[in-house]
């Protein structure tokens, strides 16, 4: 510990801690630590001083009032005086350039100067390359003790600043098995949690029997927090850390997969689909019953069928052969129906209070799907208006009519018999209806109301 404690005397004392040049430029070791560094930076640092003083003794010697010493990189430095006082420069004065107005000259003395200061120059920068050489030399011969006291730092720093933040922020402690089953009673999200005060808990429990949840609800509820969270949690679980939750059991999981959002890749000449089933080809190709897999969809970039057919086939893929446990969201009721033919998938849903045109997601995962898909009314709250929203409603109930479709909200298919019927649950006329103000309904109002009615 005493060469280590040596090493960090040597660091604050030898070098600046904000220079700005490179290594071989100089200007890295710091004052007063070595006297040759310090005698080279007094020839630069007096260099300003002693020209100034030397053009004063010109100007007094020759009387030229405005002679004067210039510096440029192509000619270094030399003595200007302007034509009208040629004449009066003295006999050791050498002539160096021609210009319009003036002409320029040097002096044996002034070159004398200019050649100790370059060498000054070049002396300092090679002088504190060599100082700090020695001092990197010194620091490698204690590598291994170094290394072994940052490891021990490391583990300090890292195991307090877990314990810190399981303490403040009221976590428990996950039990880890070598059991396939994994239960978490009353999680949070460890990040959001922070901002959200009212931050709502879930369960999630996955085992031999239902390792694949299939999870339904609308857009803008915070699906993708929810499936990040339980991912996020299990990593805590794996480095060491406390979780936000009550009790957990938490098998050892080999890989974490993610497929929750892409976007295209220019660069590469991919588009946002190829990126997305990159994706998916990964945790097929690389996921196992030990994996823990969460998928946000597989739709958004192609036509209906096409990502039903994809969706269909990853889920049972992963329900056949893989056995990974897998949080599966989606927007679509025709992959839940078709789930029901898998035995170890489960369905869950969103809670959802619904009074009217009224929504509030309560944010709360219960078993079942969702038998709503809510898109107009999330599009009506983001203020989509009332005139697109209705025409959309129109053509919602065209294309279910007709392409005999139960995905929409406002129709339930059920089977009679040797044929299918839609049944109303509640018509869009009776809505408009429910929602007439008749107090303040003028009689012309109530006339264009009856015939968009009869429309």
């Amino acid at each position: 510990m005493k060469k280590i404690l040596n090493i960090i005397n040597i660091l604050d004392s030898a070098l600046k801690e904000d220079w700005l040049n490179t290594l071989t430029s100089g200007w890295i070791i710091n004052d007063w630590y070595n006297l040759e560094v310090d005698k080279y930076r007094d020839i630069i640092k007096n260099s300003k001083e002693w020209l100034s003083n030397y053009q004063a003794k010109l100007i007094n010697d020759t009387g030229i009032s405005k002679l004067k010493i210039k510096y440029t990189n192509a000619s270094g430095y030399f003595i200007e005086i302007s034509k009208s006082q040629v004449n009066n420069i003295p006999d050791y004065f050498v002539h160096k350039q021609s210009l319009v107005n003036a002409s320029r000259f040097i002096t044996s003395q002034l070159k004398d100067f200019e050649k100790d200061l370059m060498n000054a120059e070049s002396i300092l920068s090679e002088l504190e390359y060599n100082i700090f050489l020695n001092i990197r030399d010194s620091i490698l011969s204690e590598f291994d003790e170094i290394k072994n006291i940052s490891k021990k730092i490391w583990y300090i720093d890292f195991w307090s600043w877990l314990a810190e933040v399981a303490y403040k922020n009221n976590y428990s402690k996950p039990t880890i098995s070598k059991k396939y089953n994994l239960k978490i009673s009353n999680w949070r999200h460890p990040i959001i949690e922070q901002i959200e005060k009212d931050f709502i808990s879930n369960n999630l429990e996955l085992n031999n029997k239902k390792y694949i949840h299939t999870i339904t609800w609308p857009n803008m509820w915070g699906k993708s927090t929810f499936l990040r969270q339980n991912a996020l949690i299990i990593l805590m679980s794996h480095i060491g850390s406390f979780i936000p939750a009550n009790e957990s059991e938490i098998p050892l999981i080999d890989k974490l997969f993610s497929r929750v959002w892409a976007t295209d890749n220019l660069y590469l000449g991919q588009s946002t689909f190829m990126v997305e089933m990159q994706e998916v080809a990964n945790i097929l190709n690389n996921s196992t019953k030990e994996s823990f897999v969460i998928i946000d969809e597989v739709w958004r970039w192609t036509s209906t069928f096409d990502w039903m057919s994809l969706a269909w086939a990853i889920l049972k893929e992963n329900h056949d052969n893989i056995k990974a446990k897998t949080l599966f969201s989606t927007h679509y009721h025709e992959l839940i129906d078709e789930s029901h033919k898998l035995r170890w998938v489960d369905n869950y849903s969103v809670a959802v209070w619904e009074n009217n045109d009224k929504l509030i997601f309560l944010r709360k995962i219960i078993p079942g799907w969702m038998k709503k898909s809510y898109w107009l009314q999330v599009a009506k709250l983001a203020g989509v208006s009332n005139s697109v929203i209705e025409e959309a409603k129109k053509m919602l109930l065209t294309l279910e009519y007709n392409s005999n479709n139960s995905q929409l909200s406002l129709w339930t298919l059920i089977e009679n018999n040797e044929k299918r019927i839609y049944i109303n649950k509640e018509s869009l006329i009776e809505k408009q209806i429910k929602n007439i103000d008749i107090n303040r309904l003028t009689p012309l109002d109530a006339l264009n109301f009856l015939s968009n009615l009869k429309k």
